[in-house]
């Protein structure tokens, strides 16, 4: 079959690779201790024809000089995807064959204390496919029954895709927990801001304002409900903020990863808001221009979000509604799997949104 082959230095090359099937235990690198392995059994495993995969910002980091992130050289790419079950391994009782499914491709050990108190993202043994583990970009995938969660089969495959990415959002908006009439900044409308707009409609907010420098991304987020969306470039997020809202947002969260908008959360911010770190991974980059006399004096609410921990079935009833639908917007573009090359430049160049693979 084909598949797009992790080769390290940034190369990912699609070439011919045996198809998968259940003859063999499935064996993974460990992400925090790659000289250990995680094994799942093959009685335990599915093989799916991969449907969709979507490509993620993460695979970005993967290919670039020097890397951003770490994963396995040999490994297939691609996280997010989705298939239909062809084959179950013996033991395999939660999916049967013709079954749509989507993929949780963090794999914990569900024995340790952060698995049996609620944090299993929190993982010291976990492990990913499509980073260190084969994954979604190839016509198959063999993948521990646990990991998979089935879709009606009715379910467009373009919602499909959005499950795991969307799992992630899910998870943020427990912490930040916004209530119906209150109101919200977002800075970034990538595919996770595009997620939280969404999550801020159906949860009953006022004011959607969100904070994007791309015209492109400006209009789709519009189109997601966003009440207000700001062009950082050209005008200023705290004024316009603050000019729709009597005291400041309720919740703020950062989808961008760019550090000066920490500082823009924490003066958009009421006293006793909420903010969230969503997208910040270096937080030396803002510290130095963060006021914490002001984060004190207002009393904020500051959160940390990792992954995603129990969000997975809430996901699937999100996906499964009408209002949700629009989500397919933010695919920009589909792509064959031997163009992949092609979607992963328009990503880096900032030219698409969501890109999706179709093996």
């Amino acid at each position: 079959m084909k598949a797009a082959v992790f080769k390290g230095e940034g190369k990912l090359v699609i070439e011919d690779v045996p198809k998968p099937d259940l003859s063999k235990d499935l064996i993974i690198p460990k992400k925090y201790k790659p000289n250990e392995f995680v094994k799942v059994r093959k009685e335990e495993l599915v093989l799916l024809r991969v449907l969709a995969a979507g490509i993620c910002g993460t695979d970005l980091h993967i290919l670039s000089v020097p890397p951003g992130h770490t994963a396995t050289p040999g490994a297939i790419l691609g996280h997010e995807f989705v298939g239909e079950v062809v084959d179950v391994g013996s033991e395999v009782d939660n999916v049967n064959v013709g079954d749509l499914v989507a993929v949780d491709p963090n794999i914990k050990c569900g024995k340790c204390w952060f698995c049996r108190n609620g944090y299993p993202n929190m993982c010291p043994e976990m492990t990913t496919l499509g980073i260190y583990g084969n994954g979604g970009f190839a016509e198959y995938a063999v993948v521990p029954a646990k990991q998979v969660y089935v879709l009606p089969r009715s379910m467009d495959i373009d919602k499909a895709v959005l499950f795991e990415p969307l799992t992630t959002a899910v998870h943020n908006w427990e912490k930040v927990n916004l209530k119906p009439g209150e109101n919200i900044l977002i800075f970034g409308a990538g595919p996770i801001g595009a997620f939280f707009i969404k999550l801020a409609q159906i949860s009953g907010a006022n004011e959607i304002i969100v904070s994007e420098p791309s015209s492109l991304r400006r209009e789709i987020a519009r189109k997601l409900g966003a009440t207000k969306v700001v062009d950082p470039i050209n005008e200023d997020v705290v004024e316009i903020v603050h000019s729709v809202t009597k005291y400041g947002v309720d919740v703020a969260i950062d989808a961008s990863g760019v550090p000066v908008v920490i500082e823009q959360a924490v003066r958009a911010l009421r006293p006793g808001g909420r903010l969230s770190l969503f997208g910040q991974q270096n937080i030396h980059a803002f510290a130095d221009k963060v006021s914490f006399t002001l984060m004190n004096q207002k009393e904020l609410h500051i959160f940390g979000s990792y992954a995603a921990a129990k969000s997975f079935d809430q996901t699937i009833e999100i996906l499964k509604k009408r209002e949700t639908d629009d989500l397919k917007n933010i695919i920009t573009h589909r792509l064959k799997l031997e163009d992949i090359h092609k979607g992963l430049e328009l990503m880096r160049k900032k030219e698409a949104l969501k890109v999706v693979i179709y093996p």
